[in-house]
């Protein structure tokens, strides 16, 4: 069987969930990517739990344990999902140009690394392609006839910067 070696890199949102964290975070683990993004919102203002919360969640994604580039991006405050995840992406884009994108709630099927990192790889410069996405809107497939399918329904895993509305979402 060939050894997949997962080259592009990983960006993991997160936030107050310790539980669904560790679920992802340890996908991620199993797939080992060599450059690993952590962005983490703050603690909601008046909500007491969310910093115990916030505090394990970045326990958990501090147990890299194996040969990985890591940047993190933390806010001590909380700036919602909407900012702190356009904000952080910003970061993110500003030194890579492409990256899997996993939120803290979103867990991958093992197989969606190698997807990722295949089609990107194969539409990296098609100006017609504005991500890659991993999810299935059809409920069902049919495999033997096709792997993927295009679509201009938006997803939001596999980004790739710069593709502008009208782009074709796989």
């Amino acid at each position: 069987m060939e050894s997949f070696r997962l080259t592009i890199s990983v960006v993991l949102l997160v936030f107050n969930r310790p539980s669904v964290t560790s679920r992802v975070f340890a996908a991620i683990r199993e797939t080992r990517p060599t450059r690993l993004f952590i962005i983490a919102d703050g603690p909601r203002e008046g909500r007491s739990s969310d910093v115990a919360s916030c505090a394990e969640v970045r326990r958990i994604v501090a147990c890299i344990d194996w040969p990985c580039e890591v940047s993190r991006n933390y806010s001590d405050v909380n700036l919602g999902c909407k900012k702190r995840v356009a904000s952080g992406l910003d970061w993110v884009f500003q030194q890579v140009e492409e990256a899997i994108i996993l939120e803290d709630d979103c867990l991958p099927d093992p197989t969606f690394f190698r997807f990722c990192q295949e089609l990107l790889g194969r539409y990296r410069d098609d100006e017609k392609v504005m991500s890659i996405c991993g999810s299935n809107p059809l409920r069902t497939w049919k495999a033997d006839i096709q792997g993927y399918h295009f679509s201009l329904n938006g997803g939001i895993w596999g980004w790739r910067p710069g593709a502008g509305p009208g782009k074709t979402m796989m």
